[in-house]
């Protein structure tokens, strides 16, 4: 019985079948298979035979506008060609009804062609108008209809209703119309189809993972992500049995169309007898394709390259920037970070087009248990990979003790950013963002872990480091604690400034004030540096903004460079505050007095800096705009922490440490969230990174 459905579904088949019956019928009415072509025989050939051809090769699957013009134009030609026989048989008045009903759906067919217009919206008047046009066409003008009317008005007019041979023809008409062979058929085999779910069959392949797939009638329900079972050999491969989900589904050539996403196969036996070659089967449960499913974004596709994937997005609503997929690549999990997301559009035919989401990741690499950092992986996946959101709660990681510190986690994950202190602060660690982006809370949760092995110095002009401190408990102690002191070194600087404006022929006079203020200097912070307190603040606050502020911290600088350089037993973090206010770049210098002898100055910081590393003096750097912060300091730091930022000049001094694609995140970036990158990291690529988790504790 399924071998003759499965005949029969064959349309060419089918269509041969009812032209033999039609023929059979036409012999028992008329005495001759193709009856003569006079008046009385028009049923059979502007009628029955008529019905079939539309209903089985021009109306197929649906009735376009050009379909009615390819029924009706003959039709009119026929009407025109008979109308004396609707007169011989007082049917004129017919004829007319039926000739205007024939012009009426041909206007409105060609109408809906020639007005329909691809390049306007479907609210633009005239394409509003076509589609009325094209659902009158398409209602009144099917083929089966109007041929029906000419097939019963001819055999009813010439032939008697009481003949047995004219009421069978009659059963036969109502047969292929009511009934339409094509769909009993397809029902009829529904019985079979419900044991073994096949839902369509393969077409071609589009790549190693993606297949298309063309549904057969009675499965046009099936529909995106169900999961699905098929039997496929790719050239000189065994057969094995697979297993995947329906990746999308459209329309093409009037059918419905399904791309499978292959996720897994076996060579099984069993199944391999059972499952027919390039058959797809939808099954209820696989718990390797379903555990797929729940984290499934998409898929890789051309433009990937080794440090960043691109990839067609299918699940947008479960990611955001700087979230963590996953892709396997021979057996290891390499995790991407997600950078980027761009809509677009492809055309799927002709001037068919689609939107669909571009994301784009970079490589973070694979995750190393034992130094609970990633690893460069050396390849680019192949197009059609599937990326999945990263699956991390199962991931342990070692415990972290100091000089390591977790600065917080990859976004909604649970896989830790770990520094280590002692190589970010020795090599010089820069923080920057815009006010607001979490830079202080960062900066004094660092500083509660370097008090373990170094004395921190906090060069703070704007004068609230005093009270922030004392509300983490972190007892800061002011460096130059007399006032009077103060007021001296001031005085002694003021008198070498005045000796140089001078022009003083003497050098040795103002060496000598310049070791003067060292000395006085050195006092203050040797007392700190060989005391117990661990922080320490240098506060000039009422003389912010002045060419003096800047000789006065060059002294002090230089003052604890030279106390390191003879060697001390703890490293020193010098935390520069408005870094902007201490080491400004030279083209803001001009409003600060002297340009030539302020640039000088910050020169001589900017060697400080660069020098200071070989003794255990490292800077904590935090600035807004880098524009405004010496390069010369900014450039040796060797560690970066950027939050969100949106000027120019950051853009292009950060993309040399973060590159190209992953600068143009910065302005994106949640609160709380930075990217984090250098010397310091554990892990030697740049990635983003959420620190909410520290806002909590």
């Amino acid at each position: 019985m399924s071998t003759v459905i499965r005949f029969l579904k064959n349309k060419l088949v089918l269509f041969t079948i009812l032209l033999l019956i039609t023929l059979f019928l036409s012999k028992w009415l008329t005495g001759a298979y193709f009856p003569s072509t006079t008046n009385e025989n028009l049923w059979f050939y502007s009628g029955i035979f008529m019905v079939l051809v539309s209903s089985f090769f021009i109306e197929e699957y649906y009735t376009s506008p050009r379909n009615i013009l390819a029924n009706l134009l003959p039709l009119v030609v026929i009407l025109v060609s008979v109308r004396q026989i609707f007169i011989s048989n007082d049917h004129d008045w017919l004829w007319w009804v039926g000739f205007s009903y024939i012009l009426i759906i041909l206007l409105c067919a060609f109408l809906s062609i020639v007005l329909n217009d691809e390049d306007q919206s479907s609210s633009n008047i005239k394409n509003i108008i076509s589609e009325i046009c094209k659902n009158l066409a398409t209602t009144f003008g099917k083929g089966r209809l109007v041929f029906s009317a000419m097939f019963l008005y001819f055999l009813l007019t010439f032939y008697s209703i009481n003949n047995i041979r004219v009421l069978t023809l009659m059963l036969f008409w109502w047969f292929v119309i009511v009934v339409e062979p094509q769909k009993l058929i397809n029902r009829l085999s529904i019985k079979k189809r419900i044991k073994d779910n096949s839902i369509g069959r393969i077409i071609s392949v589009q790549s190693k993972k993606v297949f298309l797939v063309r549904l057969f009638q009675d499965s046009l329900k099936s529909k995106t992500f169900d999961l699905v079972r098929f039997k496929y050999a790719a050239q000189d491969d065994e057969v094995t049995v697979c297993y995947g989900f329906i990746l999308e589904t459209f329309l093409l050539d009037d059918q419905k169309w399904v791309k499978v996403l292959l996720t897994k196969k076996e060579l099984n036996i069993e199944l391999k007898r059972i499952v027919k070659r390039n058959i797809v089967y939808k099954i209820d449960v696989e718990e390797s394709v379903q555990g797929i499913i729940d984290r499934f974004v998409g898929v890789v596709v051309e433009g990937s390259d080794i440090g960043k994937i691109c990839f067609e997005c299918y699940n947008s609503s479960k990611i955001q920037e700087g979230d963590l997929l996953e892709i396997e690549l021979e057996d290891v999990k390499v995790y991407y970070q997600i950078i980027q997301g761009i809509t677009q559009e492809e055309n799927v035919e002709r001037r068919n087009e689609t939107g669909f989401i571009r994301g784009e990741a970079i490589q973070l690499g694979a995750w190393n248990h034992e130094n609970c950092s990633f690893e460069k992986y050396g390849w680019v996946p192949d197009i059609n990979s599937i990326v999945l959101l990263a699956e991390t709660d199962n991931i342990e990681h070692p415990e972290i003790e100091y000089p390591e510190y977790i600065l917080g986690t990859i976004p909604n994950t649970s896989l830790p950013v770990v520094i280590n202190l002692d190589d970010a602060i020795s090599h010089h660690f820069g923080i920057l963002g815009v006010t607001g982006s979490g830079k202080s809370f960062i900066t004094f949760e660092i500083l509660k872990e370097l008090q373990n092995n170094h004395k921190i110095i906090c060069v703070d002009f704007t004068g609230d480091y005093l009270g922030k401190l004392n509300d983490l408990k972190l007892n800061p102690v002011p460096i130059m604690d007399d006032p009077k002191g103060l007021i001296i070194i001031e005085e002694m600087i003021a008198k070498k400034q005045a000796a140089v404006n001078a022009k003083t022929k003497d050098p040795e006079t103002i060496l000598n004030f310049k070791k003067d203020i060292q000395k006085k200097l050195n006092d203050y912070v040797l007392k700190f540096i060989e005391g117990d307190d661990k922080i320490g603040l240098f506060e000039l606050p009422d003389l912010s903004n002045t060419s003096f502020v800047l000789e006065f911290t060059q002294f002090f600088l230089e003052n604890v460079f030279n106390i390191a350089k003879n060697g001390i037993d703890e490293k020193i973090c010098i935390v520069l505050e408005e870094a902007h206010t201490v080491v400004p770049e030279t083209t803001f210098l001009g409003d600060l007095g002297d340009y030539g002898s302020n640039k000088a100055i910050v020169n001589k910081i900017g060697q400080i800096a660069l020098q200071g590393r070989k003794y255990g003096v490292g800077l904590l750097v935090i600035a807004q705009r880098t524009a405004n912060v010496s390069k010369t300091v900014l450039t040796q730091c060797n560690t970066i922490l950027c939050f969100q930022a949106f000027d120019e000049t950051s853009f292009s001094f950060i993309g040399n440490y973060l590159g190209k694609d992953m600068v143009t995140t910065l302005p994106n970036l949640m609160k709380y969230h930075a990217i984090v990158t250098g010397k310091g990291v554990k892990s030697n690529v740049p990635m983003i990174v959420d620190l909410t988790r520290k806002t909590e504790a």
